[in-house]
């Protein structure tokens, strides 16, 4: 996916495929999306624990001061227009109308829309990198009496031009996740946390030691990493026979009504970024360590859900477009169901543990170095307050994917300007008893608003929402979570009294222990309980001892009954 002329005949692909081959496209329909939602999980789980390691480097080297507090802001701002224009907008926006057209037209048009969607992208994106660049020079000739905003600025100054590579690998991930490719695109996170850790760790001698000096040379790796995003899914697009071609057609029917599609979802993105830069402007005004303590507890949540909601999310996408485009209702109703009950089933005793184990945990992952106690009990409060609302950021996921299959994007427009809103009267509220945890707790509540208002809205705009089968999964799991947390609660300390001490490898034993005694009671409550999530999973962990579950079964599981 380099941005480079026509001859869009020459791209040609063997078919997508049907998602539903067999009749209903019950059976087949959840075995792809079970695949597919595994191979993203998989991989974003090795970023994700990549990442990681890569806040424990970063903790120890930085802390949670001023300069870190600059980074932060600086790397949000590429990540901010990156989600709303790139991963986020664009690729809701285009992966239907791909679809659509491939089911339609061919693939060899699907492949010509392609090429004048990167066209157009790339010039667009090019030009408006040079005006972000020019106002960033304009601001710090200017100067500014702030040593963080100076600082802030010319990381930015790096930075910026990251937008254009992760812009272009989410457009090639949209291609390649409606061929069923999963892999390539899924090691993008993993691959800029291995070079955020070589930068860390590894800082050449005409670099310097001094915090300014090595924030620059991570600033200008990072930059890097980008470019390997883009590299990592050319041989991929190559396999499946797409070949970039320069085509300027700004007039092409897909990409008019990919703009059309696009302005709402841009708008709905960047509510959601607009709350992100609310939240890490206030931490300024808060004062040092606000942002670092935000950005550390918002990575712990981000864990599980970058694991699960986004790997779920990312495969439901295309696979609930091609059922809508084949006016399948009732699988795609179905698919909608499992996927919700699915992400429920691990989001929410995640929630639970996170609760209950954040203070050990983070005491665990990053209390050494620059990272001292105090550091530890902000991040703590932040991440409790996080961790409150994950169970409907995660809901958000799936539920935004049902309304782009169905090509409605104003609708979770809507709800996030309502989301929006409520965040910041809130953010103003709490931030001034719990400071940054306030700021956190505001996020949840926001968010918990705007995933009621999209289950609301989803009968009328889009078709019927399994509410009975998914309501009652969401309780029984609630229930032998909350059960788990208090095993967890008293495993730990049972665990620090017979496993004493404060080190590393104590703390390790403590935390991973109540942990791992935590999740085999949880299991084994679900099963007890005869919750149709954990029959499934055990189902699809043995599929390859047992013989295929029966049809009936199938339809049944997807029921949830």
């Amino acid at each position: 996916m380099t941005p480079i002329g026509e001859k869009s005949g020459s791209n040609v692909t063997r078919d997508l495929g049907s998602v539903n081959p067999h009749p209903r496209g019950q059976k087949s329909g959840k075995h792809h999306l079970m695949k597919a939602a595994a191979v993203v999980a998989i991989m974003t789980l090795i970023g994700r624990i990549l990442g990681l390691i890569r806040d424990i480097v970063s903790a120890k080297s930085f802390g949670t001061n001023w300069h870190w507090d600059a980074f932060l802001y600086a790397f949000m701002l590429p990540n901010l227009f990156r989600r709303i224009v790139g991963e986020g907008g664009l690729t809701s926006a285009f992966i239907p109308v791909y679809n659509e057209i491939g089911e339609r037209q061919g693939h060899a048009e699907a492949f010509r829309f392609a090429n004048i969607t990167i066209s157009f992208l790339s010039l667009a994106l090019f030009a408006f990198i040079l005006f972000v660049e020019g106002i960033l020079a304009f601001l710090l000739k200017i100067g500014f009496h702030s040593q963080t905003v100076m600082l802030t600025l010319e990381l930015s100054r790096i930075l910026f031009p990251y937008l254009w590579f992760l812009s272009l690998y989410a457009l090639g991930m949209g291609i390649l996740n409606s061929h069923r490719h999963f892999l390539a695109p899924a090691m993008g996170p993993a691959i800029l946390d291995l070079v955020w850790i070589g930068a860390v760790l590894w800082v050449p001698s005409w670099v310097g030691h001094d915090y300014l000096s090595k924030i620059s040379w991570l600033s200008y790796v990072i930059l890097f990493g980008g470019f390997l995003h883009v590299a990592v899914e050319l041989p991929p697009l190559r396999k499946i026979g797409f070949k970039f071609r320069w085509i300027w057609n700004i007039g092409y029917e897909g990409l008019r009504k990919t703009w059309t599609l696009l302005l709402p979802v841009v708008l709905s993105f960047a509510v959601v970024q607009i709350n992100i830069t609310v939240d890490m402007t206030l931490g300024m005004a808060i004062g040092s360590g606000a942002n670092s303590s935000l950005w550390y507890g918002n990575r712990l949540m981000q864990f599980p859900l970058g694991v699960f909601a986004l790997a779920m999310g990312t495969a439901l996408l295309p696979m609930l477009a091609q059922q809508i485009a084949r006016g399948e209702k009732e699988a795609s109703r179905k698919t909608l169901s499992f996927a919700l009950r699915s992400i429920f089933f691990i989001i929410i005793p995640s929630s639970v543990g996170l609760i209950v184990l954040r203070e050990p945990i983070i005491r665990m992952l990053f209390e050494r170095g620059e990272f001292d106690a105090v550091s530890t009990a902000r991040s703590s409060a932040v991440l409790l307050g996080y961790t409150i609302g994950l169970f409907a950021f995660a809901g958000q996921k799936i539920m935004n994917s049902g309304y782009y299959a169905a090509q409605d994007s104003r609708t979770p427009m809507r709800t996030s300007i309502l989301a929006l809103i409520s965040n910041i009267v809130l953010s103003l509220i709490l931030m001034v008893p719990f400071k940054e945890a306030g700021l956190a707790v505001a996020t949840s509540i926001s968010g918990i608003i705007q995933f009621c208002q999209l289950i609301y809205f989803y009968p009328k705009k889009v078709g019927e929402f399994p509410f009975r089968e998914v309501s009652a999964s969401f309780l029984r799991i609630l229930l032998a979570s909350l059960v788990m947390g208090v095993l967890g609660h008293y495993s730990l300390e049972f665990l620090r009294y017979w496993i004493p001490g404060r080190g590393t490898p104590m703390q390790l034993l403590q935390v991973f222990g109540s942990i791992a005694i935590a999740t085999v009671a949880y299991l084994g409550l679900c099963l007890a309980c005869h919750v149709p999530e954990a029959r499934e999973a055990w189902a699809w962990f043995r599929k390859k001892r047992k013989p295929a579950i029966n049809p009936i079964d199938a339809e049944n599981l997807m029921d949830g009954t």
